[in-house]
């Protein structure tokens, strides 16, 4: 869940004294850097205060917007959920505090016909065996170090160790078996990995056995034969105060679970991936009920329609027939669904489930104002329920010279940035050029499957209300406009006040609604004058290239790609013009001749 808790600190009360991960973000919702805490409000309150951060955490503040948090259980499952975070996305930030390290893992190496030990930092490949993690490295350096010499086991892998006739140099230090060579058979070489693995999980049950084996071996004055022992016996003490093995036996599934809160549900969807928490997802739902028919269409749409991974088993709640829902899904890939009442899936759904309950609070905390105006829209126009989405239209141009228009989009999460849409428009009139960009944004969503607006909201007048009605006639149109203040005003001298119009005239509404309204013009107005400026520099480069000899379509475009614009044209050497496809030392003289001439 998105707290913007670098914009506003009050915010931190929000954040749970539990343990987790929290994940800072940018403004441009890039992931910066991704950390685990004991307590996720301690943690990220100590970013709040500038005295306690050193020149590296300064640097992430100064970027940092809004933290993204997820709610464990331990300790040990928030690192192990830091660690696959990290390895997914690799913020920048974590590169620079820590190193780029991810955590270490035990791997035995059963996808190869000999498996062997190894220490890595990435879970490949799925039909291994991985254990840990276990920090610090230099002790499991040790460990794999005490089993490769108490078990010897090979040290190559398949490549190096098969096509060979003779044993390499660790067998004939007597390090190895040499299974390679047959000097002993696969199985029992596999039965030699099968004991290591039973030390690392269960390493109580092969401690008291091994220290009857070796008080035998001793009475027997087989000293040999007690030594080995007794080096596997120092691999187990070097597990025993700390098992690692995440206590999680899922490898392949989701929990899916469910919160509702004054007339808000959130669905919450964590993964898991080979025994280990590897993130979770909030989505949120207006106006709506959370009951059985709601949770089965959540699932069914979020497997089947949106095309997610499809586990091996899903474990959720609230449903009533489970053999239903498996069956629809199992069209695409055979999935278990598993209601649990107890044991270790009732402990993972419960976790689930408080990471529903805390997003959704944080999100109506966080929100309150927008659900507030938003609410208070529904009212003064009569709708159905709430608007969640308010497309905001200007058209921006000089003297009808490339022009060209904007729509940003609003909802209860604010300025919805992925779904802001720009037009470069023919027509040359603003209301016609306004109705123009309205039906290509009205296709354009249709065809894209996105959600229509609840309410549209034009710069301009009575002219531009009319013109966006004729296109989106079924939902609220209104316009904002700046009107003379009285008949003796002038314009010129700023005399003038912001109107709201609907398609039946000017209205009349209160402050606050004015001041929202104002908020979303300002951002149109800001989108659709930044495309106009870019087109404006894009017709002077193109104009002044257009009178250029030899350079046609293709070098135009070739010039423009690499320039941008006059401006940098105007700057760039010989040398750098004659860098772009096409552009001879010659050409690249006449361009500089002729840009001069232009002055």
């Amino acid at each position: 869940m998105r707290v913007d808790l670098f914009k506003d600190h009050r915010l931190i009360k929000e954040i749970p004294k539990q343990p987790g991960v929290y994940i800072i973000k940018s403004e441009d919702d890039e992931i910066l850097y991704i950390g685990k805490a004991k307590s996720l409000r301690d943690r990220l309150k100590s970013y709040l205060k500038p005295s306690e951060l050193d020149m590296f955490k300064v640097s992430l503040v100064g970027e940092a917007s809004s933290v993204e948090i997820i709610v464990v259980n331990s300790e040990l499952e928030a690192l192990l959920l830091e660690s696959n975070l990290i390895k997914e996305h690799r913020p920048p930030y974590n590169i620079v505090l820590r190193d780029d390290k991810s955590y270490p893992y035990l791997r035995i190496s059963y996808s190869e016909k000999f498996p062997r030990l190894s220490i890595v930092r990435r879970i490949k490949q799925k039909g291994d065996f991985y254990f840990g993690p276990i920090t610090p490295v230099d002790k499991l350096r040790t460990l794999v170090k005490l089993l490769k010499s108490s078990f010897k086991i090979i040290q190559k892998n398949d490549s190096q160790c098969q096509g060979s006739d003779r044993a390499c140099i660790y067998y004939q230090m007597g390090k190895c078996t040499a299974p390679c060579i047959g000097a002993i058979s696969r199985d029992e070489y596999l039965k030699l990995i099968d004991e290591i693995r039973e030390i690392l999980t269960n390493p109580s049950k092969i401690k008291k056995k091994l220290k009857s084996e070796i008080d035998k071996c001793v009475e027997e004055l087989n000293f040999e034969k007690a030594i080995e022992l007794r080096d596997k016996l120092k691999a187990i003490e070097l597990l025993e105060n700390k098992q690692t093995v995440s206590e999680i036996d899922e490898d392949f599934c989701d929990v899916v679970a469910f919160a509702e809160k004054n007339g808000i549900v959130c669905a919450y969807v964590m993964s898991i991936r080979f025994s280990n928490i590897t993130g979770g997802r909030s989505f949120f739902f207006y106006q709506t009920r959370l009951d059985r028919e709601f949770v089965e269409d959540f699932i069914t749409q979020y497997y089947l329609v949106s095309s997610q991974v499809i586990p091996d088993t899903i474990i959720t709640h609230n449903i009533t027939d489970s053999d239903t829902l498996a069956k629809a899904i199992s069209t695409v890939k055979n999935v278990q669904i598993v209601i649990p009442k107890k044991g270790k899936r009732k402990k993972l759904l419960d976790m689930a489930v408080k990471n529903a309950e805390l997003n959704l609070q944080i999100h109506l905390n966080q929100f309150s104002e927008n659900i507030r105006i938003l609410s208070k829209l529904k009212d003064r126009f009569g709708l159905i329920k709430m608007p969640h989405a308010i497309d905001v239209a200007d058209i921006s141009h000089i003297n009808f010279e490339n022009v060209v228009g904007g729509v940003v989009r609003y909802g209860i999460n604010g300025f919805d940035k992925q779904m802001y849409r720009r037009y470069k428009l023919n027509s040359k009139y603003e209301s016609e050029a306004m109705e123009e960009m309205l039906n290509r944004h009205r296709k354009l969503l249709i065809k894209s499957s996105s959600k229509l607006p609840d309410i549209v909201l034009v710069d301009g007048g009575i002219v531009q209300v009319k013109a966006a009605k004729r296109i989106f006639s079924d939902i609220v149109v209104l316009g904002i406009a700046k009107e003379k203040i009285d008949g003796l005003s002038k314009r010129s001298l700023g005399d003038v006040a912001d109107k709201i119009y609907s398609e039946e005239g000017m209205i009349e509404i209160d402050d606050d609604l004015l001041k929202f309204f104002q908020k979303l013009r300002d951002e149109a107005h800001r989108f659709a004058v930044s495309y106009h400026r870019k087109k404006r520099k894009e017709y002077v480069l193109a104009s002044a290239l257009d009178r250029i000899e030899f350079i046609g379509p293709k070098r135009k475009k070739a010039l423009f790609e690499k320039f941008g614009n006059i401006d940098r044209l105007r700057e760039a050497d010989i040398e750098e013009l004659t860098k772009v496809k096409g552009i001879s030392r010659r050409i690249a003289e006449i361009i500089k001749e002729k840009l001069n001439e232009g002055g």
